[in-house]
């Protein structure tokens, strides 16, 4: 009987040794994934975050003219990209961006920031103030058009200029926070923060194509 007990024991760490932990935030996750609705790419084509079920989503929000924490984010979604294709699994996952900016993130607009910038596995959707608005409320996404006197330092904000000596309207969006969608349109996890961990992302990105 011993030694059947040891046994037994001795399969269930073998076992939970082998299970994985996804590496961002789980707080309160999972849980369903929330549509965005009347929203449209980079193309000008309706798109849903259902038309992705199947694949692994990654999920974030920014605007084209960013200056500082955009860039920083596509920099390192890019690096994810980079290595999950080399590990054969490129249409395995999608990437998609939500403007915090509708005045001027035209599908035109951000069909041009897609293309400059090389960010070819990505999505990007846009659309009316109104619908874009309610995606934003949706995923807890707080976005605001603040005027500042232009020397403040806004190094963890997100800027753009509009001219006048002096000032500058900036727009903000907090949290900067990316998601995991899995395969099923389950949220199972968020990244918070500019700097992402790109090892650790494609690890959980892996993980969760191959579940």
């Amino acid at each position: 009987m011993k030694k059947v007990l040891l046994f037994i024991l001795a399969i269930m760490f073998s076992v939970s040794s082998f299970a994985y932990t996804l590496q961002g935030s789980t707080k309160n996750y999972p849980k369903k994934l929330i549509e965005v609705e009347n929203l449209v790419n980079e193309e000008g084509k309706p798109t849903k975050l259902y038309d992705f079920k199947g694949k692994v989503v990654i999920l974030y929000f920014g605007f084209s003219n960013c200056k500082y924490v955009c860039p920083t984010v596509n920099a390192a979604l890019k690096q994810v990209t980079g290595k999950l294709n080399e590990k054969g699994l490129k249409d395995k996952y999608q990437i998609v961006f939500i403007t915090v900016d509708p005045k001027r993130d035209d599908p035109k607009t951000l069909k041009e920031y897609k293309k400059t910038r090389g960010l070819d596995e990505f999505t990007f959707l846009t659309g009316k103030p109104e619908d874009l608005k309610k995606a934003w409320d949706a995923y807890g996404i707080e976005v605001k058009e603040v005027e500042k006197a232009t020397d403040e330092h806004a190094m963890h904000e997100h800027m753009r200029m509009h001219g006048g000596q002096g000032k500058m309207k900036m727009i903000t969006h907090t949290p900067v926070k990316t998601i995991i969608i899995d395969k099923n349109g389950d949220m199972v996890e968020e990244y918070l923060g500019i700097y992402l961990p790109v090892d650790k992302i494609v690890e959980d990105v892996e993980y969760l194509i191959k579940q």
